[in-house]
């Protein structure tokens, strides 16, 4: 199955369960419907660096298409 709508990869920095990679593998696959941010935080980027996870939510959200 593919994916056609626009996705937001959110990738910790830090992650042990995702290595970078497998994220840019993933960027590769989808190149020109996902944007990629990288924050420095584990696997649970919520968690870990909440503001800034709400910020680039937010930013994805309100873009234009």
């Amino acid at each position: 199955m593919s994916v056609t709508c626009p996705v937001l990869l959110v990738h910790g920095t830090r992650s042990e369960e995702l290595a970078a990679h497998r994220v840019q593998g993933m960027v590769t696959r989808r190149a020109g419907s996902i944007r990629r941010v990288e924050l420095p935080a584990g696997h649970v980027v919520h968690h870990g660096v909440p503001d800034r996870f709400a910020d680039a939510v937010a930013a994805f959200l309100t873009r234009p298409r």
